[in-house]
């Protein structure tokens, strides 16, 4: 499928600048690319679209219906006056923590944008250049509000992430209740952690390679004609990244702290099942060992013919038993 953002020209306002009208358009097989294209997104093309969009920019579009295709050596690198930026980004951020592949073609003109995934960020950014001044736009510019469309997402991502980590805080630390509510509690945890760690483990890719592609932009891989409003705001992106790499980072570190008291808390839990145990062990072994004596079958044992040989054990047993449980209640230990 080919969406094609592009520019119908209406009259000058400035010497400067041209205005225009942006119109989004999802192209039909046989239908052309309408001139004046400021985006063209691929979303799973087919071969045929492939060659359409070949025809129009006059370069290569590496995908994955060309028989030959094969993953760059580099990630970022241009020909004939044509950028290749190849980034893993995060597709439905606040839902699902899939990484897709997206590659960046930017001609001197037109900005392409080739994925085999659905994203929420294309979406949303497509709504806003629908919106947005009606001027032409440099593909560097359009380059750049996607990527701070996506760096949005990647931001409401990461704030969902702080609140379930508060969440996940508050049951770990004020689980009530007996042992079998406590343990369920803990197990939901380690699921709920593996999840947000697997969330920000993908976030933090996506961040790293958007990074990377804003460095290249920013250095040698910028347009020479590029306004300056745009390597300004590659600057601003750059550190707006910077931050959320940190806070990225620091929610990781969250995410390992709760890991390891709620590993504590298990841990502690299961050593009070030890301990009782080990408690009850040494509370029977003495009445154990009475009962054991007296269960000998020796000739002679003067015990075994009193009238209160039997009350009398009987007794032993019982403050062999007690007399344990009552100095470990004194010691505190139970």
């Amino acid at each position: 499928m080919l969406i094609v953002y592009y520019a119908i020209k209406t009259e000058p306002v400035a010497e400067t600048a041209v205005d225009a009208r942006l119109e989004r358009k999802i192209l039909d097989p046989a239908e052309p690319i309408p001139q004046g294209a400021v985006w063209i997104d691929m979303v799973e093309p087919s071969g045929d679209e492939d060659l359409k969009v070949e025809r129009f920019l006059g370069c290569k579009v590496p995908s994955r219906s060309d028989p030959d295709f094969a993953a760059p050596a580099e990630s970022y690198y241009a020909e004939n006056g044509v950028r290749y930026l190849h980034a893993s980004v995060v597709s439905e951020a606040e839902d699902t923590p899939d990484v897709t592949e997206v590659t960046f073609i930017l001609t001197p003109e037109t900005l392409v944008t080739l994925r085999y995934d659905p994203s929420d960020a294309f979406e949303l950014f497509g709504q806003k250049l629908g919106k947005s001044a009606p001027r032409i736009l440099h593909p560097d510019a359009v380059t750049l509000g996607l990527v701070n469309t996506i760096v949005d997402r990647s931001a409401r991502a990461l704030n969902k992430v702080g609140v379930e980590l508060d969440s996940i805080a508050s049951q770990v630390f004020r689980a009530k209740g007996n042992q079998g509510e406590r343990s369920r509690i803990y197990s939901q945890t380690l699921d709920a952690l593996g999840r947000e760690d697997e969330k920000i483990s993908n976030l933090r890719e996506s961040l790293v390679e958007i990074e990377r592609l804003l460095l290249f932009l920013s250095s040698e891989g910028r347009a020479t004609d590029a306004p300056k409003a745009v390597r300004e705001a590659t600057k601003s992106a750059l550190r707006d990244l910077q931050s959320l790499e940190q806070d990225a980072g620091f929610k990781s570190q969250k995410v390992q702290f709760l890991l390891d008291a709620t590993l504590g808390f298990i841990n502690l839990a299961q050593n009070d099942i030890i301990k009782l145990f080990s408690v009850l062990a040494v509370i029977f072994m003495p009445p154990t060992v009475i009962a054991s004596i007296y269960g000998m079958n020796f000739e002679v044992m003067p015990e075994l013919k009193w009238t209160w040989g039997y009350p009398t054990a009987l007794v032993l047993m019982v403050c062999a038993a007690v007399l344990p449980y009552l100095f470990f209640r004194w010691k505190k230990w139970l």
